[in-house]
């Protein structure tokens, strides 16, 4: 019962994060939304304000320069204008003077005839000049008074221009500041994304990698041990439980299983290392008891989710273990009843595991039979070489191996291969005598962003050996 408790409050907990974490997404994403949409409104509405005032200061101002002309040409003209009727009014204040009065009685028919000429064509002047003076005085005035008003509007439109050019949304103005922040690194910028892993590569392969294959190769056990066995293989396969064996099992790996076999959840495959157990998926297994003396508990074990991948039944002997990558772990039978020995070994002081960051590893001590699962398959090398020989595979593809083996790592075979993804910088080598494990195909790399997450996660598990 408490179990079935414990699954019921672990799935509400589940779905209440799963809930809850979408709410966020959903509101923040609303949020942002509107947000931005009236921040583009508004962005928008400024620019067609902007756009028109511009024009307005424009035409404002073309107005401007017009009245500014006309106001100099009135002027010239007034001042002509008045320096002409200032000339006539002489003119007639002289030939109507005392003096010249007198003198023209004295004057002959003829010079006064010219001297009554003059004197008329100067008083039509005057008659004509007058009002054409206040006409345009009053011209002058009325230009100057629109220019005052035309220049007031001109001011009220910049101080309104230069509001709406201040007045930019937070999204364009942050956005106009971070380009122009980041315009003269992009160059840079550009250059370091094209040809930086490039460069980098080409350091790590010929510069770094010749120094770091020197290390000296790792060895578990000065001893020979019993080489493992692959008992049976293919996407499914069959355990056979004896009376007093136990076995456990990825519950998203079991297809069927006997009914008169004692089952029961076994939550974290070893307590030991429960964060490692998590990280592997070695967690929620079904535990099998074989309670049939007569006859074996049959469970048959197959891959639900993964075409491409299958199964491999390896048989450890008494005295005898592998070391194994826990993440290829599906299933395992004890044959003695009690849980799996699984030894753990750190080498942080070894430049070997340095060299492929990889820390610890977990050693599965026999006798025991291990459920192990690789890409089309797990084949087991035996290796037997002499003194500098040696078999090298594909870090990807390995899976585990012997204690008794050299365990050392070299330079892939070429550069192309690494730079395009194939291969990584190093191949594991093994020498000695001994067996090792691997995929028959290596783990192949996702396409676009999810290649970059799925190497980041493999690399963090790789450290600690997973």
């Amino acid at each position: 019962m408490t179990l079935y408790l414990l699954k019921i409050a672990k799935w509400l907990l589940g779905k209440s994060a799963v809930i809850l974490i979408a709410l966020v997404f959903v509101v923040g994403g609303i949020a942002l939304y509107l947000y931005l949409g009236d921040s583009i409104r508004f962005e928008r509405e400024r620019l067609v304000e902007l756009t028109e005032a511009q024009k307005n200061v424009q035409a404002v101002y073309s107005r401007l320069d017009g009245i500014h002309t006309e106001i100099i040409s009135v002027a010239e003209e007034l001042e002509s204008t008045r320096q002409k009727l200032k000339t006539a009014n002489a003119l007639i204040e002289g030939l109507e003077g005392l003096m010249s009065k007198l003198e023209y009685l004295f004057s002959t028919a003829s010079e006064q005839r010219a001297i009554d000429q003059k004197l008329a064509t100067a008083k039509a002047e005057s008659e004509t000049l007058g009002p054409l003076v206040g006409s345009l005085s009053g011209r002058h005035s009325e230009l100057r008074i629109t220019r005052s008003g035309l220049t007031e509007e001109a001011r009220i439109i910049e101080e309104r221009i230069s509001v709406l050019e201040s007045s930019s949304s937070e999204v364009a103005r942050y956005l106009d500041s971070s380009w122009k922040t980041v315009l003269p690194y992009l160059p840079f910028a550009l250059a370091a994304i094209l040809l930086g892993p490039l460069t980098l590569k080409l350091i790590a392969f010929y510069a770094i990698a010749p120094i770091f294959q020197r290390a000296k190769p790792i060895r578990f056990a000065k001893e020979k041990l019993e080489a493992p066995v692959i008992s049976d293989s293919g996407v499914s396969v069959t355990l056979k439980l004896k009376e007093g064996e136990t076995a456990w099992v990825k519950e998203s790996f079991l297809q069927a299983s006997d009914e008169d076999m004692e089952r029961k959840t076994r939550f974290v495959l070893n307590w030991q290392i429960p964060v490692t157990c998590l990280a592997a998926g070695l967690v929620e297994m079904i535990e099998f008891v074989s309670t049939i003396s007569e006859r074996k508990g049959t469970i048959t074990v197959s891959t639900q989710d993964e075409p491409d991948m299958e199964l491999s039944v390896v048989d450890i002997a008494a005295g005898s273990s592998i070391v194994l990558r826990p993440s290829h772990l599906v299933g395992l039978i004890s044959l003695n009843g009690k849980a799996v020995a699984i030894r753990r070994r750190w080498s942080f002081g070894r430049a070997q595991a340095w060299m492929t960051l990889q820390f610890r590893y977990f050693e599965f001590l026999g006798s025991c039979k291990l459920v192990v699962a690789g890409v089309r398959g797990v084949r087991a090398e035996k290796v037997d070489s002499g003194e500098g020989g040696g078999r090298r595979a594909n870090q990807d593809s390995t899976i585990g191996f012997t204690p008794d083996l050299e365990f050392g790592a070299t330079r892939a075979e070429t550069f192309w291969a690494y730079v395009r993804g194939f291969n990584p910088l190093f191949d594991d080598v093994f020498r000695g005598e001994g067996t090792f494990l691997c995929q028959e195909i290596s783990k192949g790399q996702d396409l676009g962003p999810g290649r970059f997450w799925a190497g980041f996660r493999d690399a963090i598990l790789k450290v600690v050996g997973i």
